[in-house]
């Protein structure tokens, strides 16, 4: 037996996530295995670095298959890209070991979520991010995103149905760039993310860049002294997985 990983990108607009859902339901996960499937002629049991919501894209997530043949990878990627939908790509391919497991050994997950703050939307953007036309403080939202950076329970700022789950994770690093035209990238590095963390982080940010909430709520919030912390979730089409390190 052979295993073999694989770096993909994919625009997630066309896509209700990442993760296989009901049949009739359309995701990266169903449409990546069916093509392995047919292409290696055997079932494939597709692993993953993460999961990623519907309209949430990736330039990083990492992959993982087991199959009896030894592949020629330079000719079987480009294979696998020719039949591919227009909106998932393979960008490179490696063989490795059969203890090798794409979720649990992955030690660092990058995202970026990309606002535009300016007047128009442009059209290479609109995909890949969301407007905010109005001017934000932008000095607030860097000190608002190093206030997440640490070990905590982020429990108040993921989704209500992660009841139950261990909710403390590490994140590295928050940082705000400031890019050509207006163009406001956050990029947010940590062990692991819970369910729709990274978008009510930037909703949170958001609201104090728009004077809409006090910095002190988030520490109040993270030291488990907000009792009933509840902020707006970011719209999933400004976020991209960037890469997963391992």
């Amino acid at each position: 037996m052979n295993k073999y990983m694989a770096v993909i990108e994919y625009d997630g607009t066309g896509f209700n996530g990442f993760q296989t859902q009901p049949e009739g339901t359309r995701t990266v996960q169903q449409e990546l295995t069916d093509v392995l499937s047919n292409i290696l002629n055997s079932p494939i049991d597709l692993g993953y670095a993460g999961r990623t919501d519907a309209g949430v894209h990736a330039r990083g997530q990492v992959i993982d298959f087991i199959t009896e043949k030894d592949l020629d990878l330079y000719r079987f990627k480009w294979s696998l890209n020719n039949v591919l939908p227009d909106d998932i790509s393979v960008r490179t391919m490696e063989k490795v070991g059969l203890g090798f497991n794409s979720r649990r050994d992955a030690r660092i997950r990058e995202y970026i979520y990309r606002i535009a703050n300016t007047d128009y939307h442009s059209v290479f953007l609109k995909k890949y991010s969301i407007l905010v036309n109005r001017k934000l403080d932008l000095e607030s939202m860097k000190e608002a995103a190093g206030l997440f950076i640490g070990k905590h329970d982020f429990a108040p700022f993921a989704s209500p149905s992660i009841s139950g789950e261990y909710t403390e994770r590490q994140v590295f690093a928050f940082e705000l760039g400031i890019k050509d035209e207006g163009l406001l990238e956050f990029t947010v590095r940590a062990n692991s993310f819970l369910y729709n963390m990274v978008r009510i982080m930037i909703g949170t940010i958001l609201e104090i860049g728009r004077g809409e909430r006090q910095m002190g709520q988030i520490e109040k919030a993270l030291e488990k002294v907000e009792g009933n912390f509840s902020s707006s979730m970011a719209p999933a089409k400004g976020l991209t997985l960037n890469k997963v390190e391992y």
